[in-house]
């Protein structure tokens, strides 16, 4: 472990406050965003979300992706590099790691992976933002299963 205590190297232990305040103007944004999904797109919504999506997708992906990615390697890179850098290192990484996980479900088509691309890049980007400025990894925790809820949900 880099640091002694690593749920404070992490950010896991303070800052609730600043967390809570990030996670509900996000979280007002992502509502916007099932509103227009519901009414304006007329999308239909899938609440038969089964136990492996709830603990895999929501919980624990949430969890393991800000740790490895906010927590560890954008403190880190941010050791060596102004933050934008660092952040955009991560991101794309973020990006990375999700190119197994199409290939497998058969997502791999130009069209498609381009948006998927530029949506996650754009989403790690963002998560590295609120990372920084809430100085809490709870808030990007909840922010992504938030956001993973949604996709799962419209899927």
């Amino acid at each position: 472990m880099e640091k002694s205590q690593p749920f404070s190297y992490l950010q896991l232990h303070h800052n609730f406050r600043k967390a809570l305040t990030w996670i509900g103007w996000v979280s007002l944004v992502l509502l916007f965003y099932l509103v227009i999904n519901l009414i304006v797109l007329n999308n239909n919504i899938d609440i038969q979300i089964g136990f492996n999506g709830w603990l895999n997708t929501i919980l624990l992906v949430g969890i393991t992706e800000e740790i490895v990615f906010r927590g560890f390697l954008l403190r880190k890179l941010m050791d060596s590099f102004r933050f934008w850098i660092a952040n955009t290192i991560t991101s794309l990484l973020f990006v990375s790691i999700h190119f197994p996980i199409w290939f497998y479900k058969g997502l791999f088509e130009f069209a498609n992976i381009l948006s998927s691309i530029l949506t996650l890049f754009i989403l790690g980007i963002i998560f590295g933002f609120i990372y920084k400025k809430s100085n809490s990894l709870w808030s990007v925790i909840l922010i992504h299963s938030l956001y993973n809820l949604l996709v799962l949900l419209f899927s």
